[in-house]
């Protein structure tokens, strides 16, 4: 009976220190991840004009960003004298498959209010809107975003590259694909004025 007595109460004992360890060490991990979330964001490598970056999925190259009165590539000035920010640049999909994913290849970083979300990707090829990237095909690609009505356009636009890693398994299906989307390089533009009209 004593014996039995004192195996139950080191089993507590024990059950209590083990909750008690388990507790705080997951404190000190949660800890330590805020903390590393409060410290300053690494510097990202920039990413040179003109210079070829795979991102991944993709490799890009950005070229220039200009206004213009255009909405798209080969249209007539806006009507209305509104003003876009155009971005040039070159994209290839390095994946197997087709690919409809390249706006998230980029972020405005620090946004631009001015800026209206959600721009348009067209092909300079032959001028039509961009849905997809076949594998393997580069493209010059224009992105277009609408100026808000009277708003200062910015001297300088920085965009942050976002690159991804394949996996041929995934944890979840065991199937292939591109994850763990990050910051891996930085580019600041400078914004060219509105092209003369001829």
């Amino acid at each position: 009976m004593t014996v039995s007595w004192l195996a139950n109460l080191r089993q507590a004992v024990s059950s209590k220190l083990t909750i008690g360890i388990g507790g705080l060490l997951a404190l000190a991990i949660t800890s330590g991840q805020s903390l590393l979330e409060a410290l300053e964001p690494p510097v990202l490598p920039a990413l040179a004009t003109g210079a070829p970056l795979d991102a991944g999925r993709w490799r890009i190259a950005l070229h220039e960003a200009r206004l213009t009165t255009r909405s798209r590539p080969d249209g007539p000035p806006a009507p209305d004298g509104a003003q876009f920010l155009a971005l040039e640049l070159d994209i290839a999909n390095r994946s197997s498959e087709t690919d409809n994913t390249f706006a998230r290849t980029f972020t405005v970083d620090p946004p631009i209010d001015a800026l209206q979300p959600n721009p348009t990707f067209w092909l300079m090829r032959d001028k039509a809107m961009l849905s997809a990237l076949q594998p393997g095909l580069p493209e010059r690609v224009r992105v277009i975003w609408r100026l808000a009505p009277g708003a200062t356009a910015p001297e300088r636009l920085r965009l942050v590259v976002n690159g991804e890693t394949f996996k041929p398994r995934d944890n979840l299906f065991a199937a292939p694909g591109w994850f763990n989307r990050k910051p891996i390089a930085a580019a600041t533009l400078p914004i060219a004025a509105v092209e003369a009209r001829p």
